[in-house]
């Protein structure tokens, strides 16, 4: 909530200690190809996803997976 054109962020996620939990994205949501988000499965990976606020309808993501 709250977004401004501009605003810029990353966000940390990280799998608990069973892993294979996922990621439901709200439709303003844009990643390549509209493939979505498919996070990281294992126990205690990190995953780091960047977002860019195009517009109130449009938020970029990427996906940069399994950080140690």
């Amino acid at each position: 909530t709250n977004t401004k054109v501009g605003q810029r962020g990353r966000i940390r996620v990280v799998q608990d200690g069973t892993g294979s939990r996922t990621l439901t994205l709200n439709s303003v949501y844009k990643t390549a190809g509209g493939s979505g988000i498919t996070l990281s499965t294992t126990a205690s990976a990190t995953d780091f996803i960047d977002y860019d606020v195009v517009s109130s309808t449009y938020i970029r993501l990427s996906l940069s997976k399994a950080w140690a």
